[in-house]
């Protein structure tokens, strides 16, 4: 990982000396582009700053960034792939046989949790109306229950002290599908690093030996009529 993180940073490091000020300008004119574009399963990443804004700390991610990270955790476990603003991003865990949705905050203060918990109410209410119209409480051989799901905050997770909240909720759902424990604090400078560097050699590797998944593989085209 060492070798990779070196290469990544000489990879990235074409940057416009007058512009570092400014988050959204940091490479020389024309040095942004990625030709061709790197392919990950959602979407096309085709600029360094893709990279750069989840490299280095302090900086929001954006739905691009949540969509591709979700799409690569998915092949680990499930997950629900909202919401879809960039203010801040909350991660939320759905325990059916216990009937909470737990709900993981980086930012915890009396004001965002409520802000929150408030944002996980429609899905508290909602879900047990569609497991009760796709006959899921059947299948669990549960009594049919349209009470809205419990909403409970998770306490002692580590909290973010800049922009870092999609990098922490990315964090909190590998953690979980790996089944770990979250610890209180981690570096969130080395796991933007990480993630930024993994996604950078995979997308190479794809790159250099033609290689697609086939859920990643583009769509094919429709037959053709031979007669």
């Amino acid at each position: 990982m060492c070798l990779c993180i070196i290469i990544f940073k000489e990879w990235d490091y074409i940057y416009d000396q007058k512009n570092l000020h400014d988050k959204e300008k940091v490479y020389l004119k024309g040095k942004d582009k990625i030709v061709p574009p790197f392919r990950f399963g959602v979407e096309d990443v085709a600029t360094k700053m893709w990279f750069h804004k989840l490299a280095y700390p302090g900086q929001c991610l954006t739905n691009s960034h949540l969509d591709i990270i979700f799409y690569y955790l998915r092949k680990k476990g499930k997950y629900a792939k909202e919401p879809k603003t960039e203010s801040h991003w909350i991660l939320g865990r759905l325990n059916i046989e216990e009937r909470r949705v737990y709900m993981y905050n980086s930012l915890s203060t009396a004001m965002k949790d409520s802000a929150a918990i408030k944002a996980c109410q429609p899905f508290a209410v909602l879900l047990p109306h569609f497991f009760a119209l796709f006959d899921e409480f059947k299948k669990e051989n549960k009594p049919v229950c349209l009470d809205p799901f419990e909403v409970v905050k998770v306490d002692g997770l580590p909290q973010q002290t800049s922009n870092d909240c999609g990098c922490f909720v990315a964090s909190f759902a590998e953690y979980f599908i790996d089944m770990k424990p979250i610890p209180p604090i981690f570096d969130v400078e080395k796991h933007r690093d990480r993630l930024a560097v993994l996604f950078y050699k995979y997308a190479r590797m794809k790159e250099v030996e033609f290689i697609d998944s086939e859920d990643e593989a583009p769509p094919k085209g429709p037959k053709k009529n031979l007669s």
